[in-house]
Protein backbone atom coordinates (compact mmCIF):
# COMPACT_ATOMS: atom_id res chain seq x y z
CA UNK A 1 0.00 0.00 0.00
CA UNK A 2 1.24 3.48 -0.89
CA UNK A 3 1.05 6.17 1.77
CA UNK A 4 0.82 9.95 1.49
CA UNK A 5 1.90 11.88 4.59
CA UNK A 6 0.44 15.36 5.08
CA UNK A 7 1.80 18.23 7.14
CA UNK A 8 -0.87 19.08 9.70
CA UNK A 9 0.54 22.46 10.68
CA UNK A 10 -2.73 24.06 9.58
CA UNK A 11 -4.45 22.33 12.52
CA UNK A 12 -2.25 24.30 14.94
CA UNK A 13 -2.99 27.76 13.52
CA UNK A 14 -5.86 30.25 13.35
CA UNK A 15 -7.78 29.95 10.09
CA UNK A 16 -6.76 32.29 7.26
CA UNK A 17 -6.62 31.58 3.53
CA UNK A 18 -3.77 29.04 3.50
CA UNK A 19 -5.16 27.10 6.46
CA UNK A 20 -8.58 27.03 4.81
CA UNK A 21 -6.99 25.77 1.61
CA UNK A 22 -5.23 22.96 3.49
CA UNK A 23 -8.35 21.92 5.38
CA UNK A 24 -10.38 21.87 2.15
CA UNK A 25 -7.88 19.65 0.37
CA UNK A 26 -7.70 17.17 3.24
CA UNK A 27 -11.49 17.12 3.65
CA UNK A 28 -11.81 16.46 -0.09
CA UNK A 29 -9.42 13.52 0.12
CA UNK A 30 -11.35 12.15 3.09
CA UNK A 31 -14.51 12.18 0.96
CA UNK A 32 -12.51 10.57 -1.84
CA UNK A 33 -11.60 7.69 0.45
CA UNK A 34 -15.23 7.41 1.50
CA UNK A 35 -16.71 7.62 -1.99
CA UNK A 36 -14.12 5.44 -3.71
CA UNK A 37 -12.31 7.74 -6.11
CA UNK A 38 -9.31 7.17 -3.86
CA UNK A 39 -8.86 3.40 -3.59
CA UNK A 40 -8.45 2.50 0.11
CA UNK A 41 -7.02 -0.88 -0.84
CA UNK A 42 -4.11 0.82 -2.62
CA UNK A 43 -3.61 4.16 -0.88
CA UNK A 44 -3.49 5.52 2.66
CA UNK A 45 -3.30 9.14 3.82
CA UNK A 46 -2.15 10.23 7.26
CA UNK A 47 -1.67 13.63 8.85
CA UNK A 48 1.19 14.45 11.20
CA UNK A 49 0.32 17.45 13.37
CA UNK A 50 2.25 19.48 15.96
CA UNK A 51 1.69 18.77 19.61
CA UNK A 52 -0.51 21.85 20.12
CA UNK A 53 -3.72 21.87 18.08
CA UNK A 54 -6.20 24.72 17.64
CA UNK A 55 -8.39 23.16 14.95
CA UNK A 56 -10.04 19.74 15.25
CA UNK A 57 -9.79 17.32 12.36
CA UNK A 58 -13.14 16.40 10.86
CA UNK A 59 -11.76 13.50 8.80
CA UNK A 60 -13.26 10.03 9.06
CA UNK A 61 -10.74 8.08 6.99
CA UNK A 62 -7.57 10.14 7.44
CA UNK A 63 -6.00 9.72 10.88
CA UNK A 64 -4.24 12.59 12.65
CA UNK A 65 -1.15 11.74 14.67
CA UNK A 66 -0.09 14.40 17.16
CA UNK A 67 3.65 14.67 17.44
CA UNK A 68 5.83 15.43 20.44
CA UNK A 69 7.07 18.89 19.46
CA UNK A 70 5.87 22.25 18.12
CA UNK A 71 7.21 25.09 16.00
CA UNK A 72 10.35 24.90 13.90
CA UNK A 73 11.62 21.80 15.74
CA UNK A 74 8.49 19.93 14.67
CA UNK A 75 8.52 21.40 11.16
CA UNK A 76 12.18 20.81 10.31
CA UNK A 77 13.04 17.72 12.37
CA UNK A 78 10.15 15.66 13.70
CA UNK A 79 7.81 16.00 10.72
CA UNK A 80 10.29 14.75 8.08
CA UNK A 81 11.35 11.96 10.45
CA UNK A 82 7.75 10.86 10.95
CA UNK A 83 7.12 10.99 7.20
CA UNK A 84 10.27 9.03 6.31
CA UNK A 85 9.84 6.54 3.52
CA UNK A 86 6.72 8.29 2.17
CA UNK A 87 5.84 11.24 0.01
CA UNK A 88 5.13 14.25 2.20
CA UNK A 89 2.63 16.88 1.06
CA UNK A 90 2.93 20.31 2.69
CA UNK A 91 -0.19 22.40 1.88
CA UNK A 92 1.83 25.61 2.21
CA UNK A 93 5.45 26.61 2.43
CA UNK A 94 5.95 26.35 6.18
CA UNK A 95 7.64 23.08 5.37
CA UNK A 96 10.80 21.02 6.02
CA UNK A 97 13.68 22.10 3.83
CA UNK A 98 15.56 18.82 3.48
CA UNK A 99 12.83 16.19 3.10
CA UNK A 100 13.30 13.98 0.07
CA UNK A 101 10.09 12.98 -1.71
CA UNK A 102 8.29 16.16 -0.84
CA UNK A 103 5.44 17.99 -2.60
CA UNK A 104 4.43 21.48 -1.54
CA UNK A 105 1.99 24.27 -2.36
CA UNK A 106 3.52 27.76 -2.52
CA UNK A 107 0.65 30.19 -2.79
CA UNK A 108 2.29 33.41 -3.94
CA UNK A 109 5.40 35.58 -4.07
CA UNK A 110 3.96 38.48 -2.09
CA UNK A 111 6.85 38.58 0.39
CA UNK A 112 9.19 39.55 -2.46
CA UNK A 113 6.85 41.37 -4.83
CA UNK A 114 5.44 43.58 -2.04
CA UNK A 115 8.35 43.36 0.38
CA UNK A 116 7.61 46.67 2.12
CA UNK A 117 4.36 45.21 3.45
CA UNK A 118 6.04 42.45 5.47
CA UNK A 119 8.36 42.19 8.46
CA UNK A 120 12.07 41.75 7.66
CA UNK A 121 12.11 38.39 9.44
CA UNK A 122 9.24 37.06 7.34
CA UNK A 123 10.85 38.29 4.10
CA UNK A 124 14.13 36.55 4.88
CA UNK A 125 12.33 33.38 5.93
CA UNK A 126 10.36 33.24 2.66
CA UNK A 127 13.42 33.95 0.53
CA UNK A 128 15.40 31.10 2.09
CA UNK A 129 12.54 28.60 2.30
CA UNK A 130 10.98 29.19 -1.12
CA UNK A 131 14.30 28.87 -2.91
CA UNK A 132 15.16 25.70 -1.01
CA UNK A 133 11.76 24.13 -1.59
CA UNK A 134 12.03 25.03 -5.27
CA UNK A 135 15.05 22.75 -5.45
CA UNK A 136 14.05 19.88 -3.13
CA UNK A 137 10.33 19.50 -3.89
CA UNK A 138 8.58 17.86 -6.82
CA UNK A 139 5.84 18.50 -7.69
CA UNK A 140 5.31 22.08 -6.59
CA UNK A 141 1.75 23.38 -6.65
CA UNK A 142 0.55 26.94 -6.82
CA UNK A 143 -2.89 28.51 -7.12
CA UNK A 144 -2.79 30.60 -10.31
CA UNK A 145 -0.81 31.10 -13.49
CA UNK A 146 0.12 34.53 -12.16
CA UNK A 147 1.67 32.99 -9.04
CA UNK A 148 3.60 30.49 -11.14
CA UNK A 149 5.18 33.32 -13.12
CA UNK A 150 5.93 35.29 -9.96
CA UNK A 151 7.54 32.34 -8.17
CA UNK A 152 9.79 31.76 -11.14
CA UNK A 153 10.63 35.46 -11.33
CA UNK A 154 11.46 36.09 -7.68
CA UNK A 155 12.67 32.70 -6.44
CA UNK A 156 13.95 31.02 -9.63
CA UNK A 157 11.62 28.05 -9.23
CA UNK A 158 11.52 25.93 -12.38
CA UNK A 159 8.12 26.54 -13.99
CA UNK A 160 8.13 22.97 -15.36
CA UNK A 161 7.97 21.66 -11.78
CA UNK A 162 5.01 23.88 -10.88
CA UNK A 163 1.44 22.78 -11.42
CA UNK A 164 -1.48 25.22 -11.09
CA UNK A 165 -4.44 23.95 -9.07
CA UNK A 166 -6.83 26.73 -7.96
CA UNK A 167 -8.27 26.45 -4.45
CA UNK A 168 -11.82 25.48 -3.63
CA UNK A 169 -13.97 28.39 -2.45
CA UNK A 170 -17.34 26.75 -1.77
CA UNK A 171 -16.83 25.88 1.90
CA UNK A 172 -19.32 28.46 3.21
CA UNK A 173 -22.19 26.86 1.33
CA UNK A 174 -22.22 23.91 3.74
CA UNK A 175 -22.72 26.27 6.71
CA UNK A 176 -26.03 27.80 7.76
CA UNK A 177 -25.84 31.60 7.92
CA UNK A 178 -25.78 33.16 11.40
CA UNK A 179 -27.76 36.42 11.28
CA UNK A 180 -26.77 37.42 14.81
CA UNK A 181 -23.72 39.19 13.40
CA UNK A 182 -25.97 41.80 11.76
CA UNK A 183 -27.70 42.66 15.03
CA UNK A 184 -24.47 42.68 16.99
CA UNK A 185 -22.77 45.02 14.52
CA UNK A 186 -25.81 47.18 13.77
CA UNK A 187 -25.78 46.32 10.06
CA UNK A 188 -28.86 46.57 7.86
CA UNK A 189 -29.27 44.08 4.97
CA UNK A 190 -28.28 45.63 1.66
CA UNK A 191 -27.01 48.80 3.32
CA UNK A 192 -23.33 48.05 3.88
CA UNK A 193 -20.15 47.46 1.91
CA UNK A 194 -18.10 44.51 3.14
CA UNK A 195 -14.34 43.96 3.22
CA UNK A 196 -12.82 40.68 4.43
CA UNK A 197 -9.18 39.70 4.88
CA UNK A 198 -6.25 39.74 7.28
CA UNK A 199 -5.61 43.26 8.55
CA UNK A 200 -2.56 44.06 6.44
CA UNK A 201 -1.69 47.20 4.52
CA UNK A 202 -1.36 45.05 1.41
CA UNK A 203 -5.14 44.51 1.50
CA UNK A 204 -5.64 48.29 1.13
CA UNK A 205 -8.43 48.74 3.63
CA UNK A 206 -7.24 52.31 4.11
CA UNK A 207 -7.92 53.01 0.43
CA UNK A 208 -11.31 51.33 0.70
CA UNK A 209 -12.23 53.46 3.72
CA UNK A 210 -11.23 56.64 1.92
CA UNK A 211 -13.23 55.61 -1.15
CA UNK A 212 -16.27 54.88 1.00
CA UNK A 213 -15.97 58.34 2.57
CA UNK A 214 -15.91 59.87 -0.92
CA UNK A 215 -19.30 58.31 -1.68
CA UNK A 216 -20.94 60.63 0.87
CA UNK A 217 -23.63 58.03 1.44
CA UNK A 218 -24.58 58.08 5.13
CA UNK A 219 -27.10 55.32 4.44
CA UNK A 220 -24.30 52.91 3.43
CA UNK A 221 -21.95 51.59 6.12
CA UNK A 222 -18.53 50.01 5.68
CA UNK A 223 -17.80 46.82 7.63
CA UNK A 224 -14.43 45.04 7.67
CA UNK A 225 -13.81 41.54 9.03
CA UNK A 226 -10.52 39.80 9.70
CA UNK A 227 -7.68 39.29 12.16
CA UNK A 228 -4.42 41.19 12.51
CA UNK A 229 -1.12 39.31 12.14
CA UNK A 230 1.42 41.90 13.18
CA UNK A 231 4.24 39.37 13.49
CA UNK A 232 4.06 38.66 9.76
CA UNK A 233 3.14 41.89 8.06
CA UNK A 234 2.38 45.53 8.61
CA UNK A 235 -1.12 46.22 9.86
CA UNK A 236 -2.99 49.11 8.31
CA UNK A 237 -5.90 48.95 10.73
CA UNK A 238 -4.88 52.14 12.53
CA UNK A 239 -5.44 54.15 9.33
CA UNK A 240 -8.89 52.84 8.49
CA UNK A 241 -10.87 55.50 10.33
CA UNK A 242 -13.22 55.65 13.28
CA UNK A 243 -16.53 55.34 11.44
CA UNK A 244 -15.75 51.96 9.90
CA UNK A 245 -17.35 48.97 11.63
CA UNK A 246 -14.53 46.58 12.55
CA UNK A 247 -15.88 43.10 13.02
CA UNK A 248 -12.61 41.32 13.83
CA UNK A 249 -12.67 37.55 13.54
CA UNK A 250 -15.99 36.11 12.36
CA UNK A 251 -17.12 32.49 12.10
CA UNK A 252 -17.94 30.87 8.78
CA UNK A 253 -21.65 31.08 9.62
CA UNK A 254 -21.35 34.80 10.33
CA UNK A 255 -19.25 35.35 7.22
CA UNK A 256 -21.85 33.70 5.01
CA UNK A 257 -24.50 35.99 6.49
CA UNK A 258 -22.34 39.05 5.84
CA UNK A 259 -21.75 38.08 2.21
CA UNK A 260 -25.42 37.34 1.63
CA UNK A 261 -26.58 40.65 3.08
CA UNK A 262 -23.90 43.08 1.88
CA UNK A 263 -24.71 45.51 -0.91
CA UNK A 264 -21.35 44.54 -2.37
CA UNK A 265 -17.99 43.05 -1.48
CA UNK A 266 -14.90 45.23 -2.07
CA UNK A 267 -11.37 43.84 -2.40
CA UNK A 268 -8.94 46.56 -3.58
CA UNK A 269 -5.86 44.54 -2.60
CA UNK A 270 -2.45 45.60 -3.92
CA UNK A 271 -1.23 42.03 -4.41
CA UNK A 272 -2.76 38.54 -4.46
CA UNK A 273 -1.72 35.09 -5.53
CA UNK A 274 -5.33 34.06 -6.10
CA UNK A 275 -7.86 35.83 -3.85
CA UNK A 276 -10.23 33.48 -2.05
CA UNK A 277 -12.54 36.11 -0.46
CA UNK A 278 -13.91 37.52 -3.76
CA UNK A 279 -14.81 34.03 -4.95
CA UNK A 280 -16.33 33.25 -1.54
CA UNK A 281 -18.44 36.36 -1.92
CA UNK A 282 -19.55 35.37 -5.41
CA UNK A 283 -20.51 31.89 -4.20
CA UNK A 284 -22.85 33.58 -1.70
CA UNK A 285 -24.42 35.86 -4.30
CA UNK A 286 -22.62 39.06 -3.40
CA UNK A 287 -21.56 41.52 -6.16
CA UNK A 288 -17.78 42.02 -6.20
CA UNK A 289 -15.53 45.02 -6.83
CA UNK A 290 -11.91 43.86 -6.94
CA UNK A 291 -8.51 45.34 -7.69
CA UNK A 292 -7.38 45.33 -11.29
CA UNK A 293 -4.63 42.88 -10.42
CA UNK A 294 -3.65 39.83 -12.53
CA UNK A 295 -4.47 37.06 -10.05
CA UNK A 296 -7.83 38.58 -9.16
CA UNK A 297 -8.74 38.99 -12.82
CA UNK A 298 -7.69 35.39 -13.39
CA UNK A 299 -9.91 34.21 -10.51
CA UNK A 300 -12.96 36.42 -11.04
CA UNK A 301 -12.91 36.77 -14.84
CA UNK A 302 -15.91 38.79 -16.08
CA UNK A 303 -17.90 38.25 -12.88
CA UNK A 304 -16.54 41.34 -11.05
CA UNK A 305 -15.95 45.03 -11.58
CA UNK A 306 -12.32 46.11 -11.36
CA UNK A 307 -10.67 49.18 -9.90
CA UNK A 308 -7.18 50.65 -9.68
CA UNK A 309 -6.20 49.94 -6.06
CA UNK A 310 -3.86 52.94 -6.02
CA UNK A 311 -6.61 55.34 -7.16
CA UNK A 312 -9.10 56.05 -4.39
CA UNK A 313 -11.37 57.93 -6.78
CA UNK A 314 -11.55 54.89 -9.07
CA UNK A 315 -12.37 52.59 -6.16
CA UNK A 316 -15.19 54.97 -5.20
CA UNK A 317 -16.37 55.12 -8.82
CA UNK A 318 -16.77 51.34 -9.06
CA UNK A 319 -18.46 51.12 -5.67
CA UNK A 320 -20.94 53.77 -6.75
CA UNK A 321 -21.69 51.93 -9.99
CA UNK A 322 -22.89 48.87 -8.08
CA UNK A 323 -24.77 50.85 -5.43
CA UNK A 324 -26.60 52.98 -7.98
CA UNK A 325 -27.44 50.31 -10.56
CA UNK A 326 -29.60 47.42 -9.29
CA UNK A 327 -29.51 45.79 -12.73
CA UNK A 328 -25.69 45.74 -12.71
CA UNK A 329 -25.66 44.37 -9.17
CA UNK A 330 -28.02 41.55 -10.17
CA UNK A 331 -25.95 40.77 -13.25
CA UNK A 332 -22.82 40.52 -11.10
CA UNK A 333 -24.64 38.17 -8.72
CA UNK A 334 -25.58 35.82 -11.56
CA UNK A 335 -22.15 35.90 -13.18
CA UNK A 336 -20.53 35.45 -9.78
CA UNK A 337 -22.55 32.34 -9.00
CA UNK A 338 -21.50 30.76 -12.29
CA UNK A 339 -17.85 31.70 -11.87
CA UNK A 340 -17.63 30.54 -8.24
CA UNK A 341 -19.11 27.17 -9.20
CA UNK A 342 -15.84 26.44 -11.02
CA UNK A 343 -13.82 26.58 -7.79
CA UNK A 344 -14.95 23.73 -5.57
CA UNK A 345 -12.96 21.98 -2.87
CA UNK A 346 -13.80 18.60 -4.41
CA UNK A 347 -12.38 19.64 -7.76
CA UNK A 348 -9.18 20.97 -6.20
CA UNK A 349 -8.72 17.83 -4.11
CA UNK A 350 -9.20 15.57 -7.13
CA UNK A 351 -6.80 17.56 -9.31
CA UNK A 352 -4.12 17.56 -6.61
CA UNK A 353 -4.57 13.85 -5.98
CA UNK A 354 -4.23 12.98 -9.67
CA UNK A 355 -0.98 14.95 -9.81
CA UNK A 356 0.43 13.34 -6.66
CA UNK A 357 -0.35 9.69 -7.45
CA UNK A 358 2.57 9.23 -9.90
CA UNK A 359 4.98 10.31 -7.14
CA UNK A 360 3.66 7.97 -4.44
Amino acid sequence: MKTLSVSGKFLSQPVTGVQRYAAGIVAGWDLGLRDGWIDRSRFAIRIFAPRTLLQPSICEYIPVQRCLTDGRLWEQVELPWRARGTLLFSPYAAAPLFKLRHAVTIHDAASAASSDQYSWAFRIYCSVVFRALGVTCNPIFTVSDFSRRELQRYFSIDSNKMKVVPPGCDHLLSTEADASILTRAGLKPGRFILGVSSQSTIKNFEGLARAWAMLERPDIQLAIAGRSHDALFRSGSENIGHNVIRLGYVTDAQLRCLYENAALFAYPSFYEGFGIPPVEAMSCGCPVVAARQPALQEACSDAALYCDPADVADIARQLRRVLDDPHLAEQLRKLGHMRAAEFTAARSAQELWSELVPFL
